[in-house]
């Protein structure tokens, strides 16, 4: 998967993971019976699972639009 032209379109996902990474973590220790390695696989799995599905979402809509621009173009 190729990375979008744009910053702004690359800083998407580290943005969108880490407040996720937040929440989900902050949600988990204010339940208060929660230990360190659950909260830990929380913020693990939060953040890596937004960042690639934000990052797949982002290279859909850059390659649908892309191609639209493209065949506009001809």
């Amino acid at each position: 998967m190729s990375e979008p032209e744009s910053p702004v379109l690359r800083l998407i996902p580290y943005l969108a993971a880490i407040t996720v990474t937040v929440f989900a973590t902050l949600s988990v220790v204010g339940t208060g019976e929660s230990n360190l390695l659950v909260t830990l696989v929380v913020a693990a799995v939060g953040y890596f699972g937004i960042y690639f599905i934000v990052k797949l979402i982002i290279h859909a809509l850059v390659t649908r639009i892309g191609s639209d621009h493209h065949d506009d173009h001809d």
